[in-house]
């Protein structure tokens, strides 16, 4: 995936929690405001507690006073539903960005579990339900709540400590709970390690990892300049005269497939009087490159050009260069 598409897909969930969150204070002022019209029009209980601007009316307010607690309750829960259903996609989509669906979704129905729970709470309250006893209701559900999914928030709260902290990366050697293996993914819930010879994934939970010494293996230090190993990605077989073509890639150490950045990569037509240069470019933080390039005729008596790409190599890194391509300009 190019880091333009990430980059769009990280917008695409701003903006979500964005409309989210527009549309939690949407409900709340709308509640806000439905309840206070309702307060004013049927809160009244006597003819002479009515105002004279409502006096008109005073019959038809006073046989729905007695109503107006359920009415109020029907209107907290129905809004108050839509808020907890609008949090709980937030929590959702925010979670995705640092962990898998599974368990982005079981945090998204444990903040719709909490959420009813206050506003059970809320329309206890209604009822003219004693404050005390209201609190007791809504503490209760916390109370179920939180024994229900106590392991489950455990293991949450350590990856979450896992991902910040950072005590191990992908491609680590590492021994932990007595395993030993590859670092492969990095889960809120699991820590998976893959073994040394490819066979088995073992999947530790993150309330254990924390609690457990973790050994890293320490690789052994690379002479400089080291190797590397650059890529071209297949281009097209043919293109137009004037077309803008895209050539990608990467370019990372050998061995271990580190990314090496910020290196100047060339995109040149081999010929046998001198390789000629077509374009130029420089990686990214994963060792990728995007180079684009204005298809021409490099030769006037040649419709073909042979492409490759090339690092020349610095202090750091050797040389290299990719395998070559035969693309037709037409």
């Amino acid at each position: 995936m190019t880091s333009s598409s990430e980059n769009e897909k990280v917008e695409e969930k701003i903006q979500s929690i964005r409309r989210g969150s527009f549309k939690i204070v949407f409900y709340i002022v709308t509640l806000a405001v439905m309840l206070s019209i309702l307060n004013f029009l049927f809160g009244w209980e006597s003819v002479e507690e009515v105002p004279s601007i409502l006096q008109p009316f005073s019959t038809i307010l006073l046989l729905v006073n007695p109503y107006l607690p359920y009415i109020q309750a029907v209107l907290i829960f129905a809004l108050g539903y839509l808020v907890v259903n609008s949090v709980s996609g937030m929590v959702y989509t925010y979670m995705r960005r640092i962990t898998d669906h599974p368990t982005a979704a079981t945090i998204r129905t444990m903040t719709r579990i909490s959420g009813l729970a206050v506003l059970l709470s809320m329309i206890a309250s209604v009822f003219n339900v004693n404050p005390t006893a209201a609190l007791t209701i809504g503490s209760f559900g916390g109370l179920v709540v939180g024994f229900a999914t106590q392991t489950i928030l455990s293991h949450v709260v350590a990856g979450i400590f896992l991902l910040l902290s950072r005590p191990y990366t992908f491609g680590d050697t590492i021994t932990v709970a007595g395993q030993t293996g590859v670092v492969k993914e990095i889960k809120l819930m699991h820590l998976v390690l893959e073994t040394t010879d490819g066979t088995r994934e073992i999947l530790i939970p993150s309330g254990t990892v924390v609690t457990q010494i973790i050994q890293k293996m320490i690789p052994p230090a690379q002479v400089k300049p080291i190797k590397t190993s650059l890529v071209l990605d297949t281009p097209p077989r043919s293109v137009p005269i004037g077309s803008t073509v895209t050539f990608t890639g990467r370019l990372a150490e050998d061995g271990t497939g580190k990314p090496v950045i910020g290196a100047k990569v060339k995109i040149l037509d081999s010929d046998i009087g001198g390789d000629d240069l077509l374009a130029s470019g420089s990686t990214d933080n994963e060792g990728r490159f995007n180079i684009t390039w204005i298809a021409k005729k490099v030769d006037p008596h040649d419709n073909t050009v042979e492409i490759y790409a090339r690092f020349d190599g610095n202090d750091d890194y050797q040389r290299s260069k990719s395998k070559q391509f035969t693309v037709e300009v037409k």
